[in-house]
This record gives C-alpha cells, structure tokens and sequence, in this order.
C-alpha cells in the first residue's frame, strides 16, 4: 500500500516532525505555545499510529525524538529540497548556496572567497548559517546545508569529506603589552578568555597545566572567537585564537606570547558536502571543486 495512502500520514505532519527534530523537543518545536504544543503531539502521535513506528522516546522527559524519528524528518526535508530546487529553475530562478560553518571560518574564510569570486563570476545568491559540527553533519546529510565548512565532520552515506587546512592556536597579549621568554608564566599576569564548553583546545590546555605546572585565570568563556577577541580587547584580557585570524591581523606579530608546547596543537578544518546535492546542482558541484573538494579521493578520512 501507497504509504500515503494511509489516514495520519501528510507532508505537514512529517513536516512538524522535521520541526520536532531541529527543536529537540516538542516544547521548544512550539516556542512555549500551550495550543502548538498540543498540535503537535497530535501530529506526532497520528504519524505514529499510521506508519507503526516510534517517533518519540517517552522514558525521558521531555519526550526526545527517535533514530526513526529523525531519519524519517530527513527524508522529509530531502523531498521538500528537491522540489524546491525544481519550483526555482522551472521559474528561472537560483537556488541559494546554502553553507554552514563557525563564525570564525565565516569571516576569515568564506567572506574573502566570496568576495574575490564576485569579481570575476555571475553573482550567486548564499545563504550562510553559523553552527556547530554536529549541526553541519546532520544539515548535509538532511540535504539542508549544501556545503559545510568545520573540524568535526565526518564520511557517512552520501556525506563526502575533504581536509582543507591544518591551524594552530596562538596567545595574544592585552594591547599595549609585548612577548617576552617567560612562556606560560606569562599567564599569571592576565585573565583569560576562551570558548565555552569542552573541546579538543580545552582538554590540551588541561594537559599543559599539568605539564607546565600552572593554572590559567580564566575570566570569561564566550561561545565564539571573534567574541573571545573583542572582550579580550574590553578588557585588557589574554586570549587564544586560531591561526586562521591571526595572520589577518598583523598588529597582533608583537603581542603574541611564545609557549613551550602550544605549537602542537594542530586541528584539521574540513571541507563537508552532500554527494547528490552536488550531481543534481551543478553550480554546487563547482564551487565544491573550487575549494578543493571534488576530483580528489571523497571517502572517509
């Protein structure tokens, strides 16, 4: 039997699973709304009935979506994609370049490309979102992200991925202050400000600590670096940036203070895409080509 067929099942209520899915919980899904919620969850529940399959994981509250829940809401988002892309070039149109990556790569990266092709290529409308790895990940395989641009991804179904460039982290002193040889003893001087949470940087600065025998003074966490740098510069603060920004700003050269270790911290910045978005959108396919993605080895890494 035609899946569609069957009472329960419509593009709307898959869509408000697809909506359940981004939001984590149908709570957040409907923005507080007591009425949406209970629209919702009736959505839910009728697709449940209809297709036998467990949308929600009800032994944890607030109730979470399933696996199946969201592999269902991606092949939802795919087919809502799709004739998207055709409704666009039916009616002339361009679809936009939809790219996910951090603020940073954003800004230092993106921009600039960006800019020096406008200057030499028809213009091309973008869509660019700032978002974790994780959200890329599942953005490309979703088919809602066209590129993604970040240091977690990951090989997996038609997910193809490419590393780009390594990058180091380096410490810029408050304005007005120079490096000297005291490496991290240097710290006992300043406050620091770092990106919040647990990352791969932070567990190395732990370790430094242990090996080094210090203990930063953090004074801040903010969630992303050019954040870091502008409280830093508010106030007279030490902060860690990566090399992709650094080098942009010469003035920092003279404040950036050298420490035993810090030179083996490398993370590898990757270049994420969607194998069938790029066959069915070729100007997808040549910008994927242009950053270095396409024509190489597209496999797991």
């Amino acid at each position: 039997m035609n899946i569609f067929s069957k009472n329960g099942i419509s593009l709307e209520r898959l869509q408000t699973l697809d909506k359940v899915v981004r939001a984590g919980t149908i709570t957040l899904a409907a923005n507080g709304d007591p009425n949406l919620q209970s629209l919702i969850s009736r959505q839910i529940t009728e697709l449940e009935t209809a297709t036998g399959v467990v949308l929600l994981n009800r032994e944890v509250k607030p109730y979470i979506p399933t696996t199946a829940a969201r592999s269902l809401a991606n092949c939802c988002a795919r087919f809502v994609s799709g004739v998207e892309e055709v409704v666009a070039v039916a009616a002339g149109s361009r679809n936009p370049i939809r790219v996910g990556a951090g603020e940073l790569v954003i800004r230092e990266l993106l921009i600039p490309w960006i800019g020096r092709q406008r200057k030499k290529k028809e213009v091309v409308p973008w869509v660019m979102s700032n978002l974790t790895s994780r959200q890329i990940q599942t953005g490309l395989s979703a088919e809602k992200l066209d590129i993604g641009i970040s240091t977690g991804l990951a090989a997996s179904g038609m997910v193809r991925v490419k590393n780009l460039t390594d990058y180091g982290m380096k410490l810029v002193l408050p304005l007005g202050f120079q490096q000297d040889n005291s490496g991290w003893e240097r710290l006992a001087e300043f406050q620091v400000v770092l990106l919040e949470g647990s990352g791969g940087f932070r567990g190395f600065l732990a370790e430094c600590e242990r090996t080094y025998g210090f203990k930063l003074r953090i004074g801040a966490e903010c969630t992303t670096y050019p954040q870091a740098v502008d409280l830093a510069e508010a106030t007279g603060w030490a902060v860690f940036v990566p090399e992709l920004w650094w080098k942009r700003n010469k003035e920092w050269a003279t404040r950036t203070q050298r420490i035993p270790g810090l030179d083996d911290y490398r993370h590898e910045l990757r270049l994420g895409w969607n194998e069938r978005i790029a066959e069915r959108r070729p100007d997808v396919g040549r910008l994927i080509s242009a950053l270095g993605g396409r024509g190489r080895d597209t496999g797991a890494e």
